[in-house]
């Protein structure tokens, strides 16, 4: 379960739609665990084939920065995290958004 609000998700997901819309994307912390305060942040993994380019990741990061959402999101490329961090995530995330391959097979 992700604890965010009907109308701060479809903006999430308009987002992330615009710049990485093949990508699966995992939500995980707070927001998912059930943790999570009002201001949370919420985390977020980009799952892409390979490591996202820099702009891509830039932009995004700077459109959720601009954005009108209460909290702050956390961005991060799948394949620049530490293995160990990698297996943390697994534990317990959320698919924000599959990705194309797994929609194309649902």
């Amino acid at each position: 379960m992700l604890d965010v609000q009907e109308r701060n998700l479809k903006i999430i997901q308009t987002f992330l739609n615009l710049y990485v819309p093949d990508c699966e994307v995992r939500a995980f912390g707070s927001r998912v665990n059930g943790t999570a305060k009002k201001y949370s942040d919420l985390d977020l993994a980009i799952v892409a084939q390979n490591k996202l380019d820099f702009n891509t990741l830039g932009n995004l990061r700077e459109l959720f920065m601009a954005s009108e959402l209460p909290f702050s999101v956390d961005i991060l490329d799948w394949h620049s995290l530490p293995e160990s961090f990698q297996k943390n995530i697994e534990k317990n995330f959320f698919i924000l958004q599959p990705s194309a391959a797994d929609r194309k097979s649902a």
